[in-house]
């Protein structure tokens, strides 16, 4: 296994540094031209993780995004402990200090050192498992990134699996565990305010503690609006048949 690209703190002056500082996110690429190798075991957690997190936060600040397959760009080593340009494409992430673009096309690190990405969440696949619970771990701890979670979806000899890592120091420490309501067992993140436990079925949920609910799929968020309408629809018919009597009456 190769060995991972840390990101260089202090990145000695050199004519490579000088190359690598003066490209920005319109001159680097936006994706590795590789088809997703992921299926919908990997999609649907990282689907609603993503869009779940995006609606529970937009709310806080114009600084805060919630990014998914898009690359990270940092300043890592080469062989010769030269500076490289060296990326990183986290299945979630929450990014605090900068604006929330939808027109960004990734983060460049050193363009936007105030970029604070303080939680990443990876869903292991087979082709990726080994990589997320070790060489991604190193890069994530050496960005300063404050919370890792990786979740391994269930399999057919394979139970879910979910662990949370808050770094200490330069390495991480796994997080401990608490009793939700419902009776499962999730990890809370300092970073967001939410708990992210795994469900009976296996399947990845975020709890939020203040409202005592999770976070709702989109399908369940547009469940919710259509029994809302029709909730709303039923009352506006009583109220005009009620009208109507009265009218009548008079």
């Amino acid at each position: 296994m190769a060995e991972p690209a840390l990101a260089y703190s202090t990145p000695p002056p050199c004519p490579a540094l000088d190359a690598i500082l003066a490209r920005d996110e319109h001159s680097l690429p936006e994706t590795d031209g590789l088809p997703l190798p992921d299926g919908r075991v990997q999609q649907g957690p990282l689907g609603y993780s993503r869009d779940a997190l995006r609606r529970r936060l937009r709310h806080l600040n114009d600084r805060v995004a919630v990014e998914g397959d898009m690359f990270i760009y940092y300043i890592g080593r080469d062989a010769d402990d030269g500076p490289k340009i060296a990326s990183v494409s986290p299945d979630v992430f929450v990014v605090f200090g900068v604006p929330d673009r939808p027109d960004r096309k990734s983060y460049v690190l050193w363009n936007e050192p105030q970029a604070d990405i303080r939680f990443v969440l990876e869903i292991a696949s087979p082709s990726t498992r080994r990589r997320d619970h070790t060489e991604k771990r190193f890069v994530y701890a050496s960005l300063g990134v404050a919370e890792y979670f990786l979740y391994d979806p269930p399999g057919r000899h394979r139970k879910a699996r979910l662990i949370g890592l808050r770094l200490t120091g330069f390495d991480y420490e796994e997080m401990a565990r608490e009793r939700l309501p419902n009776g499962c067992v999730g990890v809370r993140s300092q970073t967001i305010g939410l708990v992210v436990y795994v469900a009976s079925g296996g399947e990845l949920r975020w709890f939020d503690p203040v409202a005592g609910v999770d976070l709702r799929t989109y399908d369940e968020a547009d469940e919710a609006a259509r029994q809302l309408d029709l909730a709303n629809a039923r009352i506006a018919e009583l109220e005009a048949q009620i009208r109507s009597s009265g009218s009548k009456g008079s």
